[in-house]
């Protein structure tokens, strides 16, 4: 039987992910933002239908504002037609033109979880024999996490803020769910009721520090600079494996027939103590009050992860472990599940938010609905649209009597490594553009600003001056995989900058400009196999130095996605205080 053409989109709160996925393999997968320009881009504002979509029965006015993101209210958008929404228009064109396909070449669309009966009535009108599939969100996180994964089986963590209501949950849209995967199944194990998600504390405490919605990274950097004050409070509160009934759910109490719920775990009155706090306003300095706040709700991400972690690892006796979901995302968190369990393999998606749902979706139906065997592993996250050397070269030669930079083309791409890493060896901050962008939100050596993590003054410098963002906010160290384990706590791949080992003693001098205040760092690790040219630019630097790392942060200013095309990486480049772009075979030096 031949394995049908999907297209899978998914939209919420975080922004707009699309995929396809052809004879079982991802081909290109990317979000709306890239291609906007717009950060964290939703493509329609949240409005009523939305509200009822996401199961959010209260005032709406208590929605527009506690939540940072664009709302209409008052415009009708129940039945809204997509051929006029031009970005979605924009991100389907861009997933069709870069698969090489048409509508007409499309078996099956898998969608969630916006707008659902208007999306299926624009993809029937354009081809009839369209499949339309709305998956369940925690079981597609699932598919994401596992299906993508290198294990034959799999315990499965899912964490995040939300999903949607359920009617076989009586309502709840769950918080996530443990499950195990093996083969092309997954059984799910235990619901995460939305009561207590992780993903709605973490932003709660986000927004206490006076964070956006959707800056929660901004809480896990600040977090490390704190002291237990706040978190002995919540601790207190944090209970595992109890009992307990709402008298607000007294109807389904009596349908339980006056059993308790039973929860894994409960976090109490977590929000009573955080309400004691007022919101840090805009431009406020962030007094030990708020770190010491991020730092609680960081640690309790740790510990109900942990034991989540290992409540599965005794129920399943894996010895590897699936993670995704927004929580997904929290690297120190993922470390720590990993150092204090007894799993010996752990794989996080490199998107594992709700924007990379669109991949666990498609390889639901693929793998689990139509029954195909696995073919797929997600090695890296190169899936943006691979561009022309002509595209490339027409987009250098606009600026060639640009009078404030050089433009030096390179036929030996060995010249080219050294050059660039003679540059980041002088003190120069480079940044690189190379071939496909990355899916999930970190930058993995393909859309990177690249300095000397050598330099004991490089996190200032490029945030203060490049990044115009936080000064407390941490780098990444891109690491020869060969090598990592001398100056990290880490035996395994770190692929995807998803785990925060610490710096092994000593190196911290070696390395200063990517080791947090806690000791951490946010690990790369690069192969030849997965990045060649990255991986080969981080050879040259040690060559020259002795030392195989990169400090590396993603090719974007604050408030901006991560440069898409080589039309935006020039003019980032331009408009910055970053001093040579190398893009594809080319060097540009300012002056």
């Amino acid at each position: 039987m031949k394995r049908r053409c999907i297209l899978s989109f998914t939209t919420s709160g975080h922004g707009v992910g699309g995929t396809v996925c052809i004879d079982g393999q991802i081909v290109v997968a990317t979000t709306l933002e890239r291609i906007t320009r717009e950060k964290y881009d939703i493509m329609l504002p949240i409005s009523r239908v939305d509200l009822y979509t996401f199961g959010w029965r209260s005032d709406p006015e208590i929605y527009r504002k506690s939540i940072d993101l664009p709302f209409d209210l008052d415009g009708d958008y129940s039945n809204v037609d997509f051929n006029d929404v031009e970005k979605f228009n924009l991100i389907l064109d861009y997933l069709l033109s870069a698969a090489g396909i048409t509508l007409k070449d499309v078996d099956c669309v898998v969608y969630s979880y916006r707008h659902n009966d208007n999306v299926r009535r624009f993809f029937k009108e354009k081809n009839p024999k369209i499949d339309f599939i709305v998956p369940e969100h925690h079981y597609a996180h699932a598919a994401q996490a596992f299906l993508s994964s290198p294990f034959e089986e799999a315990a499965i963590m899912i964490i995040d803020g939300q999903g949607v209501p359920l009617s076989r949950t009586e309502g709840d849209p769950l918080s996530g769910c443990l499950a195990y995967g093996k083969g092309n199944q997954i059984d799910m194990l235990w619901d995460l009721p939305v009561i207590y998600s992780l993903g709605d504390m973490y932003s709660f405490v986000t927004k206490i520090c006076g964070f956006k919605t959707n800056e929660e990274c901004k809480t896990m950097g600040l977090a490390s600079y704190g002291k237990p004050v706040t978190y002995d409070d919540i601790r207190r509160e944090l209970r595992f494996e109890v009992g307990e009934f709402n008298v607000r759910d007294w109807q389904k109490f009596i349908k339980r027939g006056f059993k308790s719920k039973q929860l894994l775990y409960s976090l109490g009155n977590y929000r009573d103590i955080l309400n004691k706090f007022k919101i840090r306003k805009k431009g406020e300095e962030i007094s030990e009050t708020y770190i010491n706040i991020a730092y609680a709700g960081q640690k309790l991400v740790e510990d109900v992860m942990i034991f989540l972690a290992n409540w599965l690892q005794k129920k399943t006796g894996s010895k590897n472990l699936c993670i995704a979901g927004g929580v997904g995302l929290n690297c120190v968190a993922n470390y720590q599940v990993f150092a204090h369990t007894s799993f010996e393999n752990i794989f996080v998606y490199p998107n594992a938010g709700d924007n990379g749902v669109c991949v666990g979706q498609a390889l639901y139906v693929d793998n689990i609905i139509d029954g195909n065997p696995r073919s797929y592993v997600s090695v890296h996250d190169y899936l943006g649209k691979e561009y022309t050397k002509e595209e490339i070269e027409k987009a250098v030669n606009k600026y060639r009597n640009n009078g404030m930079i050089t433009i030096d083309e390179y036929e030996n791409a060995d010249d080219l490594y050294e050059k660039m890493a003679f540059n980041i060896k002088e003190g120069f901050i480079t940044s690189w553009w190379q071939g496909r962008s990355e899916f999930g939100p970190r930058a993995l050596g393909n859309r990177s600003i690249l300095a000397d993590p050598r330099n004991k003054d490089m996190k200032d410098i490029l945030n203060f001056r490049v990044k115009f963002r936080e000064g407390f906010r941490p780098f990444t160290p891109s690491v020869l995989r060969e090598r990592a384990s001398e100056f990290f706590t880490l035996d395994i791949e770190s692929p995807f900058m998803l785990l925060a080992p610490y710096v092994q003693p000593g190196k911290e001098k070696v390395i200063p400009a990517v080791t947090h205040i806690d000791n951490t760092a946010r690990v790369q690790t690069v192969t030849q196999e997965t990045n060649e040219r990255y991986y080969n630019l981080i050879k040259a630097f040690e060559r020259n130095t002795g030392v195989p790392v990169l400090l590396n942060t993603s090719f974007n200013v604050a408030g901006e996605p991560i440069v898409e095309t080589p039309e935006d990486a020039i003019k980032c480049f331009l408009s910055t205080d970053i001093d040579v772009l190398g893009i594809d075979n080319f060097i540009l030096k300012k002056y």
